[in-house]
């Protein structure tokens, strides 16, 4: 994030919803197609759970996020200096199933 131009950090509150997760999806998209890269910036980490609380309290503190919310993500935005390359996408026989899992 240090090498971000701005960042926005995603937040909810469990007693609300459990679905603030999806915005971040809606940033990333938007973002994208007004041609601002993204950088997924991971708050929770499924297999060290101290790691995830460090670095909740960080962002909690330094944002100065009350209690009540959980940090979902942090989405750093800049405008790319070069283009990355467009990603080859695995066509729709290989990500598509119907009744089975082939």
């Amino acid at each position: 994030m240090s090498g971000a131009q701005a960042a926005i950090v995603i937040t909810g509150r469990p007693d609300v919803s459990k679905y603030a997760s999806i915005a971040s999806a809606f940033i990333w998209l938007t973002a994208e197609e007004l041609g601002i890269g993204v950088g997924f910036g991971a708050v929770y980490h499924s297999e060290d759970q101290e790691e995830s609380e460090r670095r909740e309290t960080y962002a909690r503190q330094a944002l100065n996020i009350p209690l009540d919310r959980r940090i979902v993500a942090i989405l750093g935005l800049g405008y790319p200096e070069v283009k990355p390359k467009a990603k080859k996408m695995l066509s729709r026989d290989e990500t598509v199933f119907y009744e089975k899992y082939e």
